[in-house]
């Protein structure tokens, strides 16, 4: 039953693919940062070192990389409560046919994961390419690290989908979780 709205969640997102846009968007800018940051980490703590506070320097870089990423994932998590709210008749409807919470709580994260996840990926892909581009030319002065673009990757996809799912699950369970009838009632 949980594949089949795993499913019915895939097919509702095609639909809603333009919405998801936004957050998308801004998940790509903050996942940019992050592999910028993690691919050009090397450069900086040498360049900080000479400033004497390496260590310091180098958390706030990240701390701000990861800030402006959690940034990005809130936006997809509003847009979770804006698609949960559209949607309260159809989740009525499939409450009054019997389908069971977890198959419409899996149904309405699909959303959510795939904006976190292809906003991620997009970022980071386009950071690899503009860092390793920069890097190539001596545009930029600090060296690019291919493990560091490869951790900054993995981070910026990892803590996207993590958050998107944790800032998305209360309003989506407790959608769910709402009797048939209510739903119905409520419109949408």
């Amino acid at each position: 039953m949980l594949t089949k709205g795993l499913s019915y969640g895939w097919l509702a997102t095609r639909r809603r693919l333009r919405e998801l846009l936004l957050p998308a968007v801004t998940t790509a800018t903050g996942a940019f940062l992050v592999v910028v940051v993690f691919g050009m980490a090397d450069g900086i703590r040498a360049q900080s070192a000479s400033l004497g506070h390496a260590e310091e320097i180098g958390r706030a870089v990240l701390l701000i990389a990861i800030t402006v990423l959690l940034v990005g994932v809130v936006e997809v998590a509003v847009a979770t409560t804006r698609t949960v709210a559209h949607r309260t008749r159809e989740l009525g409807v499939l409450g009054a046919n019997g389908v069971p919470r977890r198959p419409v709580v899996a149904a309405l994260l699909v959303e959510p994961v795939i904006a976190a996840v292809a906003g991620a990926l997009a970022g980071a892909g386009l950071a690899a390419v503009c860092v390793t581009v920069l890097g190539a030319t001596g545009l930029v002065a600090t060296g690019v690290s291919g493990g560091g673009l490869l951790a900054g990757v993995a981070v910026a996809v990892g803590v996207s989908v993590a958050a998107a799912l944790a800032t998305s699950i209360v309003p989506t369970y407790t959608a769910a979780s709402k009797p048939p009838i209510r739903s119905l009632t409520a419109g949408g």
